[in-house]
């Protein structure tokens, strides 16, 4: 989920100063007294590196994303690097590298501040006369080991979802990573046109599926993987067609490319994911599906610390058109629907966004953004084109690893209403 816009002009700098009247370190940056001047970086033999400021992270973490160790030779930059790989674990709002003579090399000293990374998050989500309120649970740095933990639900006049996941990002240290996820979900599922249902039906489902993956490169992750898929739809009064109770049981193979430098309120550079799934008949498939989904981002600084974002994605799946549907709305893309009343068995989508920010106290930065949604949905023998303009604002809190919460205005292509939606800027 994510957030963009239009800004003002002579606004507080929220990624470069703090407020003039309590001067506090933004992250990502190291605070230096105007009277003294920047210490030098020494290079030479790495002979020794102290760490401190870590409470819960463990040096282990640490020391693997510096990718640098004793015996290693620090050359001119390698402190800046150093600082802004730490900083890319999204762990710490500010990250300090010091050297001093030390043997006959040179000694690190890394001072790091951390961020809060358990995290209750309330989530509430309303349009087309449906409404959805929940909780879940977030811990991005378990045991000190910068594993994730998710666990939550939702619950609305529409159904309700149940939702666990588990995220590791080195296994027992080692190059290789592991994804676990599960839901359970029985909710009614509306297709929307022109504000008209035209299809619905009981959606119930239990989906798990796991993921062993291996770091080929700091920035790229490749995997493989099973999945579990077991649908039992109910119809409803008014549902012209109701889809066949099916079981899927395949595999599954993805890549994540994570090419982006961390900035507190935006993530330069591109990021990049694809994932391919397949149900098989000897695996118990009572059923065909297959799916395909591509994404890709890029951000681009401009004027030092506003952000421009291009966003591609791409969503193509055979199997049943019901069950296997891209429930699409309120995200990325397709902002201008609400939430899961669009479907579509082929999808095409990309954003433009620019993001400005606004106003940066000590505590958070308030940003503002604007958007355009381009898409192209496919779903049976229907084609829709759209174009979805809006706008939005979010916060940002220094202390917490959520990138962030928002309100977003977009416009409905087909009715040409307002559609509003609140967010957490986290993807799961």
């Amino acid at each position: 989920m994510v957030l963009h816009a239009v800004g003002l002009t002579c606004t507080a700098w929220a990624q470069d100063t703090a407020p003039t009247s309590s001067p506090v370190p933004v992250a990502g940056e190291v605070t230096i007294e105007a009277s003294a001047p920047p210490p030098a970086t020494l290079t030479g033999r790495i002979e020794r590196i102290d760490i401190q400021g870590n409470t819960r992270t463990q040096e282990s973490v640490i020391l693997r994303a510096m990718r640098m160790a004793p015996g290693d030779m620090l050359t001119t930059g390698d402190a800046a690097e150093l600082k802004r790989r730490l900083l890319n674990l999204q762990l710490f709002k500010s990250v300090e590298v010091l050297t001093r003579p030390e043997g006959e090399g040179v000694g690190l000293q890394i001072t790091v501040e951390e961020r809060w990374t358990l995290l209750p998050i309330p989530v509430f989500s309303s349009g087309k006369g449906q409404w959805q309120a929940g909780v879940f649970a977030v811990e991005s740095n378990l045991f000190g080991l910068r594993k994730t933990l998710v666990g939550g639900g939702m619950w609305g006049n529409r159904g309700g979802t149940l939702f666990s996941m588990y995220r590791d990002p080195s296994i027992g240290g080692s190059p290789w990573t592991a994804l676990l996820s599960f839901q359970f979900a029985k909710t009614d599922r509306e297709r929307h046109v022109r504000d008209v249902i035209r299809d619905t039906y009981t959606d119930r489902r239990f989906d798990i599926a796991g993921t062993l993956g291996y770091q080929v490169t700091p920035e790229l992750n490749v995997g493989a993987g099973w999945f579990s898929l077991i649908n039992k739809p109910l119809a409803l009064p008014e549902g012209p067609e109701t889809p066949q109770r099916g079981e899927v049981h395949g595999v599954s193979v993805s890549a994540e490319y994570l090419g982006q430098d961390f900035h507190f309120y935006f993530n330069e550079g591109l990021v990049a994911r694809a994932l391919y799934r397949e149900g098989l008949g000897f695996l118990g498939s009572s059923r065909e599906m297959r799916q395909v989904s591509l994404f890709a981002s890029y951000t681009l600084p401009v004027f030092g610390n506003h952000a421009l974002t291009l966003t591609a994605q791409h969503g193509q799946t055979r199997g049943d058109a019901f069950l296997d549907a891209q429930l699409l709305g309120g995200r990325t893309g397709s902002r201008g629907f609400a939430a899961g009343t669009l479907w579509a068995e082929m999808a095409t989508s990309a954003t433009l966004e620019y993001q400005v920010p606004l106003w940066s106290p000590s505590m958070l930065t308030l940003t503002a953004h604007a958007f355009v949604d381009v898409g192209r949905v496919e779903w049976r023998n229907s084609l829709l084109k759209y174009v979805s303009p809006g706008v939005g604002v979010r916060a940002y809190v220094r202390e917490v690893a959520i990138p962030a919460v928002g309100v977003e205005l977009a416009r409905d292509p087909l009715s040409g209403d307002i559609v509003t939606s609140v967010a957490v800027g986290f993807g799961f």
